[in-house]
């Protein structure tokens, strides 16, 4: 049977995993390659393999005699791992979103592009600290995560204002529209997902 250490480096693995599927993601997007996101999807049945195995270990390693600590422990790497899993889903939801813009050839402004820029570099920023203060047993890029970058919620909420006074002024393709406001709150959620790991991390 696994032990907790051997557990903890396999979650390390899952949080690299994750944040390069984001990169990725994010990549495809920008060279409108499918190549690149077909890579991602199956990036993602492996991300849901290694919640499944890991999740089955924590539950196995808890039936045995362990110490009010070790239970706390392993709540708190369940989770960690549960949540890496749901970015992967958003992820994955990402994905579907980027395929029909590119099969459809739907086109974001400049203005759009910038945003939704600035949107994912606090997101994927947020997700490294993550991976850091894991890799690297550093709390100080946990406490990072919590603090860096601007209320995402309320860009977002900025953001569509803008959007909608593009769609007014017949700047934005209505057809894209839902497209970049899918990914506004996908992007929102991975970064709140980062947050909450952040969070069990500091616990551990």
């Amino acid at each position: 049977m696994e032990n907790l250490a051997s557990i903890n480096e396999k979650i390390k693995q899952m949080a690299e995993h994750v944040l390069l599927m984001l990169k990725h993601t994010f990549d495809g997007f920008m060279r409108h390659d499918q190549d690149i996101l077909a890579g991602v999807l199956k990036d993602e049945q492996n991300l849901n393999e290694m919640e499944k195995n890991i999740t089955l270990s924590l539950v196995e390693i808890s039936k045995g005699k362990i110490t009010d600590i070790d239970k706390k422990e392993i709540m708190l790497m369940t989770n960690i791992v549960e949540d890496l899993e749901e970015i992967g889903d958003y992820i994955k939801d990402m994905i579907e979103r980027i395929e029909i813009k590119i099969e459809e050839k739907l086109l974001f402004s400049e203005e759009a592009l910038n945003e939704y820029r600035h949107i994912y570099s606090i997101a994927e920023t947020g997700l490294l600290d993550i991976v850091n203060a894991l890799k690297m047993n550093d709390k100080n890029f946990a406490k990072r995560a919590l603090c860096d970058g601007e209320h995402v919620d309320n860009l977002v909420e900025k953001y569509r204002k803008f959007h909608a006074q593009r769609l007014i002024s017949g700047v934005c393709d209505p057809r894209a529209g839902n497209m970049y406001l899918n990914l506004l709150d996908f992007t929102a959620q991975i970064f709140h997902h980062t947050k909450v790991i952040a969070k069990s991390i500091l616990e551990l």
